[in-house]
């Protein structure tokens, strides 16, 4: 039985590499930023949302979005303080 399973995992193997070597590739010199797909998304992307100017504004710390106050940081200091 071992040797049944030994011998399908090569064969899915082999077949993966075969596949893998054969796969389409994306040409070197695509150009994403001239792809009429990609514009539209991002003009999409740059339209302001249905809720007004003020609320449309995100604050962001490294890239994730946070609030202005730390409100998080204080309930996670209550946490700490309340679990020892």
């Amino acid at each position: 039985m071992e040797i049944v399973i030994g011998i399908v995992f090569v064969a899915i193997g082999i077949w993966m590499y075969y596949e893998i070597q054969n796969a389409p590739l994306m040409p070197d010199d695509y150009e994403w930023t001239e792809d009429p797909e990609v514009q539209e998304f991002l003009e999409q992307m740059d339209e302001p949302g249905p809720w007004s100017e003020e609320d449309d504004k995100i604050y962001t710390v490294g890239g994730l979005t946070n609030d202005k106050d730390g409100d998080f940081m204080k309930f996670q200091k209550k946490q700490d303080k309340r679990s020892k």
